[in-house]
Parts: structure tokens; sequence; C-alpha cells
């Protein structure tokens, strides 16, 4: 029997081990990969997820019972993320929330088909182009498909401004790889099956 996210949250906050360690499975490949876009450096990334989980169980009586799950774990570990990359770095606050890499790899069998590898390659080299805050918003709409509100407060700018962003993104690479809108939106789908 599949429970839903609200159930399975309040259980969770009700102190259920077994909700607590449902919750980490089906959430930990989104932290990992989000933290290996923002940090790079696997041990840190895992000890991040690791700490935030800690944190997670030892403050369940304090959270909100009304909290999209994959939303709250994925903005508390870019806070995580950048509070710890502050620490390791001598770079400027701003300079570190600027950072973001989209890599894919392109071993699925989707994009490894002909008619899709090369564009798919493209697509790649296209989003290496972008800005970190560009490559943030289609990786967090596409990728992990948060809604613009969602969107809008991790990254911290209006929903407006979370619709301009994607938008002025998606313009880039539609000009940048000369495909419609339609075409681009799926080759992110592929590349999103694929990761």
């Amino acid at each position: 029997m599949k429970i839903d996210d609200t159930s399975l949250w309040q259980t969770f906050l009700d102190g259920n081990k077994q909700s607590f360690e449902t919750i980490y499975t089906l959430y930990y490949k989104n932290l990992y990969e989000y933290g290996m876009r923002r940090l790079d450096n696997e041990d840190q990334v895992k000890d991040c997820i690791q700490e935030l989980f800690i944190r997670l169980w030892t403050s369940r009586r304090n959270l909100s019972p009304n909290v999209n799950i994959k939303y709250y774990l994925l903005a508390s570990m870019k806070h995580r993320l950048i509070d710890l990359a502050g620490t390791l770095s001598e770079k400027p606050l701003e300079q570190i929330e600027e950072q973001f890499r989209m890599d894919f790899t392109i071993d699925s069998e989707y994009i490894r088909r002909e008619q899709y590898g090369h564009q798919a390659k493209q697509l790649i080299a296209a989003l290496d182009q972008l800005t970190a805050r560009q490559k943030e918003v289609i990786y967090l709409r596409y990728f992990e498909e948060l809604s613009y509100e969602a969107i809008a407060e991790m990254m911290d700018i209006s929903v407006k401004g979370a619709y301009k962003l994607s938008y002025r993104a998606l313009d880039a690479l539609k000009q940048l790889l000369n495909i419609s809108r339609k075409d681009l939106l799926l080759l992110l789908l592929l590349c999103k099956i694929g990761s």
C-alpha cells in the first residue's frame, strides 16, 4: 500500500522511524543530485545529507505538518550546502550561491538513440552557457518538477521572477539550439529520464 506524502510526513512527525526511513529512501537521490550540482564534492554532499536528516529527526516536533516534502528537503539542502561552502571558501556568499552545474550522462537508452544523441549533446553544451541561476531554475522546474511558487521561495525571488527566469533560460536554450520550444522541452524530458 502506497502512503501519500501528507500521511508519510505526519507519521514521521509523530516519531515513526519507518516513515523517516521511507522519506530518506524516497528523496536521497534528489538531494544527492542537487547537492552535487551545487558543491561537486561527493563526501561533503553525503555529509550534508546525513546532517540534514539528523536535524530533521531531532527537530521533528517543531516542524510544520503542512509541507511539500521534496521542496522542504531541497530547500534545507540548499541552505546546508551554502553554509558549508561558506565555511570552506573565502569567496563572498553571493559567488557561492551562484554555483550550479548541469551535467548529464548520455547513457540513457532514449538519449543514445541516433535521432536524439546529437541534440542531447548540444543541449548539454547549451546549458553550460546559461547563468548559474538559469541552470538552477531549469533543474528545479524540469528535473525536480517543483512549482514556480516553490522555486521562487527556494531561490529567494518573486513568483513572477521565477517565471521570467525560466522563460529567459528556455528562450536562451531555444536560440542556442535553434529548435522549437516543444523540441526543447522534449530534450529536457529525455535528459531527465536518462539522469
